[in-house]
């Protein structure tokens, strides 16, 4: 019986405690939020921004290969896409990026492998 007021005490605290840090220990953090094309062009430098790209191209190429699996023909071609684009694809996503500040950078690479790959 005493065991089992002590576990029930002991949960509460945990509890308590998990509030507390809610409410005091996470405000000076940022709250997270999906990079904008702006952000990207405008705060990252050259190397931060093929960075976040290449993640970006990876996580979409990897979803195509999970819905057409078995098949990797559309995964391969994003990353053909990506990897094989060259200066020309840089200055696209440029500007399609310059274009459309204010919307997340994945929808918008999506847009663009869509022309050249399909869904």
């Amino acid at each position: 019986m005493l065991n089992r007021k002590i576990n029930i005490l002991s949960n509460y605290k945990q509890i308590s405690a998990m509030i507390l840090l809610c409410i005091f220990g996470f405000s000076g953090v940022e709250s997270a939020k999906a990079q904008n094309a702006g952000d990207i062009m405008n705060k990252m430098n050259d190397d931060q921004r093929t960075g976040y790209l290449a993640g970006v191209v990876e996580g979409l190429a990897y979803s195509r290969w999970l819905r057409d699996n078995p098949s990797n023909v559309g995964m391969k071609c994003i990353y053909d896409w990506f990897y094989n684009g060259g200066i020309d694809l840089q200055r696209s996503i440029d500007s399609w990026f310059d274009r459309h500040p204010d919307k997340p950078a994945g929808p918008l690479l999506f847009v663009l492998i869509k022309k050249e790959c399909g869904e």
